[in-house]
Order: C-alpha cells, then sequence, then structure tokens
C-alpha cells in the first residue's frame, strides 16, 4: 500500500470511494467550489495505483504519513 497525494474532481472521488480503490481518506482539503476539486491525502492497495492514476487531476505524489 502506499500513501498518495492528489487533486480529484468531486465526481471523481465519488468514483474511486464507490469502486473501494480507496482504501482509507487521511486528508481532505476542499479547493473551492469554482474549480470543483480536492487535495486528497489517501492511502492506496498497489492493485488500484493505475485506477487512481487515471481518475487523479495531477500525478499522484508518494508521501509518508503523518508529515512530520
Amino acid at each position: 500500500m502506499k500513501t498518495l497525494r492528489f487533486m480529484v474532481s468531486h465526481a471523481n472521488l465519488e468514483t474511486l470511494m464507490c469502486e473501494r480503490r480507496i482504501a482509507r481518506l487521511f486528508q481532505v482539503d476542499d479547493l473551492g467550489h469554482e474549480r470543483d476539486h480536492y487535495e486528497v491525502t489517501a492511502l492506496v492497495r498497489q492493485e488500484h495505483l493505475d485506477a487512481v492514476i487515471a481518475k487523479a487531476a495531477d500525478r499522484p505524489r508518494w508521501i509518508k504519513w503523518p508529515e512530520g
């Protein structure tokens, strides 16, 4: 499993959650109604990485969580 930070639209976040592609959400920051995007920090299983990358608005970055 990897902890990733990425931007995603509201609709794509809902899709990833419904398809159980995200194992755990650690942090969700709303980037505003105008942009309709969130910056998400989430735990993702290795087998779901490609699906998350396909739905993300930017290239997901691997991070250590919690950040110190």
